[in-house]
Formats: structure tokens, sequence, C-alpha cells
């Protein structure tokens, strides 16, 4: 039984036929690859009263969320198992063959870590030699610095993290006047997709954002591909890197395209 969205998708990817229960969040719409078969797996809101009526071999959180479950499930006698959020590739590896050896499937993690691996240095082989300067901008101005996945993601690509030079640590919050003040080549902005109108999100379509002398167009990319250390971050990462690719003055069509692992 997993009760966190991002312990739902890896394992959905690394054993589903083992999963009895997911997240509510999983049944919601979104665009990844593991959607189908997340919405096939019957949902829960992490209470008590639905691990006592499913009797699941084991629960599965993340490490943040859920303390009250964790403390009752203990107390029920249920065999309790959380993953910590990792702040770089090594953690997230770690995570894919802890979760490998929880369901006897590490063959099946070790494939998916190879599989991450491989493409990102594909196209880190491909952005690493052009010196771009990035920066994830998410809602409310939030940027990535040092010691944050967010900035382990760009430095796979081949970018550089903008908000490194400026000495931001774990998370920081950027003004637009401050983003003018950096110039980075290229803005990526995480869009989610819940509907509706809020604050946190509509200064990202501020004109003035378009008026930052960067190399690349601002670049929207699914928030949900970002979120979980899953495939669906390849997905991104190939966004990322056509974007740059046809904005880069006309690139060579030849060139080789990154894998397309979903």
């Amino acid at each position: 039984m997993s009760v966190n969205q991002c312990v739902d998708q890896m394992l959905g990817y690394l054993a589903p036929e083992q999963l009895s229960s997911v997240s509510w969040l999983s049944h919601q719409s979104n665009d990844l690859a593991v959607t189908p078969v997340l919405k096939n797996i019957p949902a829960n809101h992490g209470e008590i009263e639905e691990v006592i009526a499913l009797q699941p071999d084991m629960i599965i959180g993340g490490q943040y969320g859920a303390p009250g479950l964790k403390a009752l499930a203990t107390k029920f006698g249920f065999i309790w198992h959380e993953l910590p959020l990792p702040l770089d590739f090594p953690a997230l590896h770690r995570n894919w063959n802890q979760l490998g050896e929880w369901l006897q499937a590490e063959d099946q993690a070790q494939q998916m870590i190879r599989v991450l691996e491989e493409e990102l240095q594909s196209i880190r082989q491909e952005l690493g030699p052009m010196g771009i300067r990035a920066v994830v901008v998410n809602a409310n101005g939030w940027v990535a610095g040092a010691n944050n996945f967010q900035d382990a993601y760009l430095s796979a690509m081949g970018l550089h993290n903008v908000a490194i030079d400026a000495g931001v640590q774990g998370w920081g919050q950027v003004s637009l006047e401050q983003l003018i003040y950096w110039q980075p080549d290229l803005i990526i902005i995480p869009e989610s997709h819940y509907g509706g109108e809020a604050r946190a999100t509509q200064w990202m379509n501020h004109p003035v954002l378009k008026k930052v002398p960067g190399q690349y167009p601002v670049l929207k990319v699914d928030a949900a591909w970002l979120s979980c250390g899953t495939p669906a971050m390849l997905r991104a990462a190939r966004a990322i890197w056509q974007h740059i690719r046809e904005h880069a003055g006309g690139g060579n069509s030849e060139k080789r395209e990154p894998g397309n692992v979903t």
C-alpha cells in the first residue's frame, strides 16, 4: 500500500502488480505514462481505517506527510517503510534500489537506474559544451539552489544553475527584478494543470519575463514530469533539449535524438 504520490509513481513503473492501493492524488488527471496504470488501482486517503480494511503486507510512504498514519499503522502492527526526499541522483538511486529490495524487484530497479542515467548522459553530452546558464522558477518564485534535486537535475542535463551563482541554498525566492539581473540564458517554468487561477503562478505570465535578455525563450514544462525522479523527468529533459536545439540558430537536424523511454 502506497500513501505517497511519488512512491505511487515509482512503484507503478517498478512493480504495479504488487500495489494494493495508491494515494488519491494519483487518480487525478495528469500527463504521465504511468497514470492509466495507477488509476486502475484503488485509491486511499491515508486513513488507518483503509489500512485495516486492506491488510497490506507493508505500507510505503515518503519522508514527509502522513505522520499520524505512521504512528497508528505501527501501533496496529503493520510494517511501515518510507523513502527519504532525494537531494541528488545518488540519493534517488538509493531510493530505487531500496524499493527494489523491499519488493524483491532488484533487477528492475537497477534497469530503471540505467535508463535514467544513460539518457541524461546522452543529453548532457549535447548540452554541456554549450555552457547554458539556466534556472527553474517554480510557483511564488521559488528557485532551487545547492543541495536541491532540481539543481542536480539541471547539472545532470549539462546546464548551469544561475541560482548557485547567487548563493541560493536549498530553496530561495526570486523576484522578477532579480531574474532580469541574473540574466539566465534559459528560464524553465514547471506548469501545473489543476485548473483555476492562483497568484502563485500568475506572475509567471508577466510580460517582463519576455524581456529577460536570455538566449532562449521561456519554456514551460509539465510540473508532474519533474516531481518524482521517474522516467517522466526524461520527458522533461527531452523537451528542454529540443527547445534549446530549436532556438540555437538552426542546429543540425541530423543530430542524434535522445531516446524515447516513457
